[in-house]
């Protein structure tokens, strides 16, 4: 694997990771909710790693705007997730366990 399979792994495991976190502190956990974040998250990862494909598997140099786009709008929404997935704990009461 190289390094932009790598680099994609992780940032797709971060952007999963912000999203789980997000339906942690959910009032009510519910099967559609949980359905909503699997959605939202496949409709983040299906471009990335459809464009990550596409340029591994071309046999000539480009010049990887759209590669970088990609990686630049997964980021953005991994970091704004985060963010309110911070909020969202640093709210919590302290019926939290693991605050």
């Amino acid at each position: 694997m190289n390094i932009v399979g790598i680099i994609t792994f992780l940032s797709l495991s971060l952007l999963l990771t912000s999203l789980l976190l997000i339906y942690s502190k959910l009032q009510h956990q519910t099967p559609g909710k949980l359905a909503a974040i699997i959605v939202f998250f496949l409709l983040n990862a299906v471009p990335l790693v459809y464009i990550v494909y596409t340029e591994q598997s071309m046999n000539y140099a480009s010049n990887s705007f759209s590669l970088g786009s990609a990686f630049m709008i997964v980021w953005l929404i991994t970091a704004v997730i985060m963010f309110i997935g911070i909020l969202f704990r640093s709210r919590s009461g302290n019926e939290d366990p693991y605050y």
